[in-house]
Parts: C-alpha cells; structure tokens; sequence
C-alpha cells in the first residue's frame, strides 16, 4: 500500500508552488456564491497546507471548506504557476476519509457502489417505490420529493428512475460480445452510472448512432461504476476496485476504442484511472501497461463521431433554437469542446450562444449532495445563461449536468429541453 506520509509530502510540495496571487479567485464557482476567502482556490491550498503542517486544528469547518469545492478545475486552469488544486482537494479528502472514516450515509453509499448487485437491487427498489416519495412535475422534466427527507427534499428536481436499466435492456444484452467485425470498428461502450440508472435513453442514442457511423458496438458485461463518486468524496479504497474491476471487464474484448456518453465518465477512464492507479504500480509491474493501453483507447462519443468513426446525419433537419453546456470534466479536463457544438451544427437546429457556456453547473465533486443548497445558488447563473440566450433546447453532454440543469431550470422557472448532444442526432 502506497504510504500516507508520501502522499503528505507530495501534497505539500504541490501547495508551496502557489504564490497567493489571487488570478484563481475570480473563477470559482463557489467563491462566486460565498465570499468567502477560505471557500477560494486560494484559501483551501493555504488551509490544506497548514493541516498538512500540523500548524493549526481544524474542525468542521475545515471539512466544510474542502467538501464545498465542485473540482471544476477552473483554478487550475487559470493558475499561472500550474497549482493542480483539484488534486489538493482530493487528496486532502482521502487524509480526512484515512483518518476519520467516511460518514454512515456516504459508507453505505459506497459499499453499494462497490457492489454491482446491491447497488442493482438497491436502485431497482427505488424505482418501485418513488412513486411513494416524488411527485411530477407540471413539465414532466422528472419527479420532486413529496416530503422534506435527505437528498430527495428542499424541492430537489430528480429523473424518474427507469423500469428498465440500460444494462438489463434488450439493445445491451444484444451485444454483450462479436466475434467478427468484418473489418469494422469495434468499439465498447461504457455506460456510467447516469445513464445506466437515471437516462438510459443516452445510452440507446449512442449506440444507435455508433452503429449508423459504421462501428461494432459492444456493451461487455461486468462493467461497473467509474469511481469518480468514491473519489471525490475521498474514498480511494473503493475508487480503485472498481477501476480495476473495468480493467479486468474491457482487457477481455480486443477493442478498438471505448466510448462513454458521459463527461465525468470519459475524464476518469482517460485520465484519473493514471492518477488514482500509479502509486500501485511498483507493486503490480504490469499494471501501469494495462491502464496505459486501457486509457488509450477511450474515447468521449462527442470526440469520436467527429474524429476516428465520423458520423454523417442523414436524416432531415430539425427545427427550433438550441445552445450548449460545456461539462468541467470535458472542456477543462479533456479540451473537448468544439466537436459537440460542430455535431449540434449537423442538425439543422439554430445555434444560439449561452453567456458564460463553460462555467460550472454546481452538481460536481459531491456538492450536489453535500451541499445542495450552494450547489442550487451556483447553478443559477448557468439557468440565467439559459433564459438569456432563449434557447428552446439545451444540450450538453453530461448526464450529470443534465440532472442539474433539469433541476435549476425547475427552481428558477426557465422554460427549455435538457438533452444529451447524441439525443438530438
């Protein structure tokens, strides 16, 4: 197991790079809404180092100030010295996850997380019984909580659960394995979690449209949740099963490329797997090879329809207004941005521009659930970016950011579609 101290060492040698310059504050969304220096790029790097140090005592508040950060990437982006602080963040979490345990709620989230069967049995119970605890809207975008119960209250907007989860579904059983591509593509498909659970029609669309741009599309079985979840909320322990369980699930097919449909999804197979991973590798020598080779071959669907299996719309154009959503993990994280909008440009819809397109939603690094009410307050710039632009649809591709500007757009009362860029194709 690789050492804490290292891990502490390695922290503090990322936070002394930062020169207290201040170019990262006017960037973060949660400074942004707060006001507070300490709830800044800023002031976290100086609160982390200073734990770190063993300098001072922190508290809850000292929690709070590292959870309330969305890890858009934001700072970093804009840090002239390069201070990775969303890697601060993560690793100050899994000090505190190391040290103090994780919280029942987010412990039991976790082990169904870990748990393929126990998290199906536990998300198809909900499905049965949601109808007990949510209530349509009168848009019908998705259901709100009929009582003010964790998670579920505070007019929280939620997606209806499906009946049916992408993975159990007729189109994924179908294509569980090929055994000859007759010379094309043969692409894996990974589902994620937001779709497998809360919008399996992303999934069907992306799919469908793979396969219209001449692709082999296979959805393995075993497949698993990418980790994103565990990690931000600082459990590293499950964040590395199961990205070495979907080693082991994707090292069986000879693919050529692996596809997911969502932002957070592609970000981790292609980047944090390296990231999480790589303190492993002295004691598995052949492990860096395989996430080496894995992480080579994933694609985000938006990058590959307009990269290695083009995509040519060959059904007539649609009609209304439409803008876009960058998600954080896809532009910052990955510099995906113009091949979504160029996708949304074979539709035939007008393309209207969003002011401020590529600030963050508010939904990421756990505050969406762990602090709901600042995650709201942050998304309420992007639903006045929407009512601005007049847009009739708003696309991104995220499911995340869908779920969340489905619920912003609710909570501030901007009319609009949220759907995912394949859905429109």
């Amino acid at each position: 197991m690789p050492k804490a101290t290292d891990k502490k060492t390695e922290l503090l040698t990322e936070a002394a790079k930062c020169v207290k310059c201040g170019a990262c504050r006017s960037v973060c969304p949660s400074l942004y809404v707060l006001k507070r220096e300490p709830s800044g790029p800023r002031g976290r790097v100086v609160l982390i180092e200073t734990n770190l140090k063993g300098d001072a005592e922190f508290g809850k508040a000292y929690l709070r100030d590292i959870k309330d950060c969305t890890l858009c990437g934001s700072c970093y982006s804009n840090c002239p010295k390069g201070v990775n602080t969303p890697e601060l963040i993560l690793g100050a979490r899994a000090i505190e996850v190391e040290q103090s345990g994780l919280g029942l709620l987010s412990s039991l989230a976790m082990k169904g997380m870990s748990g393929g069967f126990l998290k199906d049995f536990a998300m198809k119970a909900a499905s049965k019984l949601q109808g007990l605890f949510l209530k349509a809207t009168e848009n019908e975008n998705g259901l709100v909580g009929r009582f003010s119960l964790p998670l579920i209250g505070g007019g929280r907007l939620m997606p209806k659960l499906s009946g049916e989860f992408f993975l159990d579904g007729k189109s994924a059983k179908a294509r569980t394995t090929v055994s000859d591509c007759g010379g094309k593509k043969k692409v894996a498909f990974f589902a994620g979690c937001g779709v497998n659970y809360l919008l399996p029609s992303i999934g069907e669309a992306t799919v469908k449209v793979l396969e219209e741009s001449g692709a082999e599309v296979v959805v393995p079985k075993g497949q698993v949740c990418c980790g994103m979840p565990a990690l931000s909320a600082g459990d590293l322990k499950t964040a590395k099963a199961l990205q070495v369980k979907n080693l082991e699930v994707f090292e069986k097919g000879d693919y050529d490329y692996i596809v997911t449909s969502c932002a957070t999804c592609s970000h981790a197979l292609k980047n944090v797997f390296e990231t999480t991973l790589a303190p492993y590798y002295d004691e598995d020598p052949k492990l860096k090879e395989r996430v080496e080779r894995f992480s080579a071959k994933v694609r985000d669907v938006t990058e590959i329809l307009k990269g290695d299996v083009p995509y040519e719309r060959k059904a007539g154009p649609l009609r209304g207004t439409v803008t876009y959503h960058d998600p954080c993990h896809l532009r910052r994280y990955q510099g995906i941005s113009e091949e979504p909008r160029a996708l949304l440009a074979d539709t035939g819809l007008e393309f209207v521009r969003m002011p401020n397109p590529c600030k963050c939603c508010g939904l990421g690094g756990g505050v969406g659930f762990s602090n709901y009410e600042l995650s709201m307050k942050i998304a309420k710039r992007k639903a006045d970016g929407v009512r601005a632009s007049g847009a009739e649809i708003i696309s991104t591709a995220c499911p995340g950011c869908i779920i969340q500007l489905k619920d912003a757009l609710n909570r501030y009362g901007v009319e609009g579609r949220v759907v995912h860029v394949v859905e429109l194709l």
